[in-house]
């Protein structure tokens, strides 16, 4: 997901990075944040979807003791 971004930021004329790089331009320090903000909640949310999606399949393998590190 951040990769998508990056690639945005350099060289695409829409999307997040788009956006992020135009507030940038224009000293808008409160649209690069809230930019910046946006893209971290979001990518939060997808880790935990994947996790969720990694847990129902992945039931077969056992659970690893973090206790003994």
């Amino acid at each position: 997901m951040v990769g998508a971004v990056v690639g945005e930021y350099l060289g695409v004329a829409a999307g997040m990075g788009y956006l992020i790089q135009q507030a940038e331009g224009v000293f808008d320090v409160a649209g690069v944040f809230a930019g910046m903000f946006v893209l971290a909640a979001f990518v939060i949310v997808i880790d935990v979807v994947v996790s969720l999606i990694e847990k129902r399949l992945l039931v077969w393998r056992p659970q690893v003791d973090d206790t003994r590190l």
